[in-house]
């Protein structure tokens, strides 16, 4: 198993990307991060955690998943869609994808 808080993996996780966390009360849930900042990125999994209402986690809690789409590519996909009903629909597909693999 990945090694959570590893430099390496911290490196790794930008937006874009799924993500596991490792600590806390959603210990093993998949996320896709939304905006990284320093050592703490914002993450949503469109169901328990919508894209109107991010969590912000700690890098050292998380492991790399996979890259699921570029940063440019995530943030254009989001602004063209009208609310974030269809947001959080788009992040669930995104991990989905993820999930199946």
């Amino acid at each position: 198993m990945k090694q959570a808080g590893c430099p390496q993996q911290q490196r790794k996780i930008k937006a874009g990307a799924a993500v596991k966390a490792t600590h806390g009360h959603d210990r093993g849930r998949l996320y896709l991060v939304i905006k990284r900042e320093a050592e703490q990125v914002e993450l949503s999994d469109g169901t328990y955690r919508p894209i109107a209402k991010p969590k912000t986690k700690n890098l050292k809690h998380l492991v790399h998943i996979s890259d699921l789409i570029e940063a440019n590519q995530l943030m254009a996909e989001l602004d063209a869609l009208s609310c974030d009903r269809e947001k959080d629909i788009y992040i669930r597909r995104l991990l989905k994808q993820v999930a199946e693999n």
